[in-house]
């Protein structure tokens, strides 16, 4: 491989093993592993091989050089367009909807970008796509790796993708960004995405905030073990939290529910008091201006009242819907060493067909899917038979009970996890084997006629 640490100095610095960088990384970040081998043109050439998210260069030395399929494009010639598989729906040519039967709001992973605390943590130069492109298929048919399509590996210092973000967001009928946000007793991380959101005054795409207030650990599900960033509450962190974000607040985009700016808190069991902080945090935005604000947290880890935390409404947050029976067992080419677990996703989908009433102001939520093997690897908690359409029944059930419950279209709101969790196999991006398969669904179900509907106007 002294072909491969030639053209790539960077993985010849980093003394790593040039053939298992290749295996993890080298294919997701388009490094062709010789001069006779090029990824890209195999793919195109071979749309087989894309959909079933093989390594193309091990697809060719098991298969493809016996089948006679060319490694690579021959001299003088290009591969031509890209092959996308049959499941791929391209980008629309439609505009913006004119109005909307409920506003849909998408919660926004920051973490695309490197920032000093993820470099001492991971290594240098961590982002989400380090996980992402490190995922592999653990039985057959297991869709992993996940990659995307149009807006690539893309890395949210550029403002132009996230420019991007927004026109596609808004174009599909998404109401607002919910951005998770870093907070640590006043260290803030990962904060540079929603500050170069705002300061983009060119858009009307809504967005909000969700405090993740737990504790930064080196594990992905929020417990403590091996603590990173620790996390310590107390009256003088809640104002000088509150008086950080509110500024957000006074953004005329910033998403309101009656006129009261929605904060979102992850976890609010975390609190010492959290009856007392919301009350801190109601008085601050009262004296400085502000008004009444509007508290509400998603249904992870707590799943009480929102009363009881002096809230005014909780959000589903699934996969996090309670309990539902393992099909692992069932999976008879599933990889030895599998040590996660396997659900089926439609389970999800039936309870949305006759969903279970709460006596509190609960918000619906959905997710288009669910697998965080990039993270867990053989660990991972992986959700089967999601699809784009069963998603789209989903959110028309989301949409009707909704409606149903609210009168008014202020408080129609809907939650879907996620943007661009694609770690976790939670995201609207459009990927690979299904493009814009998801955001065209969420387009169609949310649209309404403009009689009966109501203007997608960002904050409002």
């Amino acid at each position: 491989m002294s072909w491969y640490l030639r053209q790539n100095p960077d993985v010849a610095r980093s003394g790593k093993d040039p053939i298992l960088h290749y295996i993890r990384h080298g294919v997701a970040e388009s490094r062709n592993p010789s001069p006779n081998f090029d990824n890209e043109y195999y793919l195109a050439k071979n749309p087989d091989v894309a959909v079933a998210s093989m390594n193309p260069l091990d697809h060719y030395i098991r298969f493809g050089k016996i089948e006679g399929r060319s490694p690579r494009r021959a001299p003088g010639t290009n591969a031509g367009p890209i092959q996308r598989p049959s499941t791929y729906v391209p980008r629309s040519g439609e505009r913006r909807p004119a109005a909307l039967k409920a506003r849909l709001i998408a919660f926004y992973l920051p973490q695309f970008h490197p920032v000093p605390e993820n470099d001492a943590f991971w290594g240098k130069g961590f982002t989400e796509w380090t996980n992402v492109t490190r995922a592999v298929p653990l039985f057959d048919g297991h869709y992993q790796p996940r990659l995307p399509s149009d807006l690539g590996f893309y890395d949210l210092r550029v403002k132009d993708i996230q420019k991007e973000q927004i026109e596609i967001a808004m174009q599909y009928g998404i109401s607002g960004f919910c951005f998770h946000f870093y907070w640590f007793n006043g260290k803030r991380v990962l904060e540079m995405p929603i500050t170069q959101f705002v300061e983009n005054d060119a858009h009307e795409l809504g967005f909000c905030i969700n405090w993740a207030n737990e504790p930064w650990s080196r594990r992905w599900d929020g417990r403590e073990q091996e603590v990173l960033i620790a996390q310590s509450h107390s009256p003088e962190d809640d104002l000088a939290f509150i008086e950080h974000v509110s500024r957000y607040f006074r953004d005329r985009r910033y998403i309101r529910i009656g006129g009261k700016p929605l904060l979102m808190i992850y976890r609010p069991g975390l609190f010492p008091s959290a009856a007392e902080t919301a009350q801190r945090w109601r008085a601050y935005c009262r004296e400085a201006g502000i008004g009444e604000i509007f508290l509400a947290y998603p249904q992870s880890f707590d799943m009480d009242d929102p009363a009881a935390f002096g809230f005014d409404a909780a959000v589903e947050f699934p996969p996090n819907l309670g309990s539902f029976p393992e099909i692992s067992a069932s999976i008879p080419t599933l990889k030895s060493g599998f040590r996660g677990r396997i659900y089926d996703w439609t389970e999800l989908l039936n309870r949305s067909r006759a969903y279970p009433q709460v006596p509190y102001t609960l918000f619906r939520g959905l997710c288009p899917s669910w697998d965080n093997t990039a993270r867990r690897m053989e660990a991972g908690y992986i959700l089967m038979n999601a699809s784009p359409s069963r998603y789209a029944e989903w959110l028309a059930n989301a949409v009707v009970d909704t409606c149903d419950r609210f009168a008014d279209f202020d408080s129609r709101l809907i939650f879907v996890n996620a943007w661009n969790e694609w770690a976790e196999g939670a995201y609207l991006e459009p990927d690979a084997r299904f493009g814009y398969a998801y955001l065209q669904e969420t387009r169609d179900v949310l649209s309404a006629p403009s009689a009966a509907g109501n203007l997608p106007s960002g904050a409002s």
